[in-house]
């Protein structure tokens, strides 16, 4: 059973939950892929039920972002983990939770 999940909330909005490290990375990105694909406007990603990460969360965020992009989309990140900004800060990306 997978240790994550991906839910659309409403509208404009996605719920990120559990783990989100490297081995599901893939997995969970066409998952947000495949809801992204299915909004407008400005979403709202909440990451206030992921309980771990890794560097791959970032991957995933960078990911999401440029998809997002291509579909006329804006992303805010909500609740973003602080081992998730750490992160983004050592490769000096902690501009993209802004």
């Amino acid at each position: 059973m997978a240790e994550w999940k991906v839910e659309r909330t409403g509208d404009m909005a996605l719920q990120l939950s559990g783990v989100l490290k490297f081995s599901d990375i893939t997995a969970i990105r066409e998952k947000v892929d495949q809801l992204l694909g299915e909004m407008s406007g400005e979403v709202s990603i909440d990451f206030s039920g992921v309980s771990q990460v890794d560097s791959s969360a970032l991957s995933l965020w960078l990911c999401s972002m440029r998809r997002a992009e291509s579909l006329g989309l804006t992303l805010k990140p909500v609740n973003v983990p602080s081992e998730m900004q750490s992160i983004a800060g050592l490769v000096g990306l902690e501009q993209c939770f802004s």
